[in-house]
């Protein structure tokens, strides 16, 4: 084969391989969070105060990622625990934004005593909001990471149980790999990402604290049992103020298109 004949075939392959990008579909588009951006101060009974975000929890993650997180308390029942609300709103970059918790909470101690599916019922939400439950407990340590003891001598541990889930633009789940196929299924049929709400619940299991001898002032002391339904409780008052309606949802999908 001659030069030129070479030129000319190197000229057909290279404009034969730029004009296929004319035919790369669009970047997709990113769609929000079902989930509001911001917790409420007030809501009902309830008061929230902010809570801070550690260093380290900003450092491992992300830099588009963004946090809400306060502690709630009820204003008229001294009898009332304190909840603990923190959602991680992931950014471009999913696998840095957010994460399950069994992994952070594994490496801060916490070892996990029951760990189940759950579908709390929900306002607005036809099939409920699905959850996963992790009842946790963990020795403490003082100072010089010794354990500290507790009643009778033994051991004294924290105990508290925690919802999590995962809120996309039109999936709820607690589920890492049903919330990776979703986003499959929505970048290759609907064309678009989505950025992901991780929200999690959590509450001290106040009998636990009892039992240990410690003191838990005005709070009621609740088993496992009563600290769930407490919990979803209060996660039934919160989340309807807090999740778009499947509705608006399709109709700001009708929007876009």
């Amino acid at each position: 084969m001659t030069l030129a004949k070479r030129m000319l075939v190197l000229g057909a392959v290279c404009a034969a391989g730029f004009s296929t990008i004319f035919l790369l579909p669009d970047a997709p588009q990113m769609r929000d969070s079902r989930l509001a951006p911001h917790l409420p101060r007030t809501f009902g009974d309830w008061r929230g105060e902010n809570v801070e975000v550690s260093k380290r929890e900003r450092d491992v993650l992300a830099a588009d990622t963004r946090f809400e997180r306060k502690s709630y308390h009820n204003q008229y029942d001294s009898t009332a625990l304190p909840i603990e609300v923190s959602i991680v709103f992931s950014g471009k970059d999913l696998n840095n934004s957010i994460h399950r918790p069994e992994t952070c909470l594994k490496t801060q101690g916490w070892d996990f005593v029951r760990l189940r599916y759950l579908n709390l019922p929900v306002e607005g939400l036809e099939a409920g909001l699905p959850v996963k439950e992790m009842l946790c407990r963990r020795v403490r340590l003082d100072e010089e990471g010794q354990p500290l003891a507790g009643k009778d001598g033994k051991p004294f541990e924290d105990w508290q149980l925690l919802y999590y889930t995962f809120i996309g633009h039109n999936t709820i789940t607690p589920g890492h790999y049903a919330r990776t196929f979703a986003d499959i299924r929505d970048r290759v049929i609907g064309g678009f990402d989505q950025s992901w709400a991780y929200a999690t619940f959590a509450t001290p299991v106040s009998g636990k604290y009892a039992d240990q001898g410690a003191p838990i002032g005005y709070a009621l002391p609740m088993d496992e049992a009563q600290t769930g339904r407490y919990l979803g409780d209060f996660i039934g008052s919160l989340i309807p103020k807090m999740v778009a309606p499947t509705s608006r949802i399709s109709e700001e999908v009708a929007d876009r298109r």
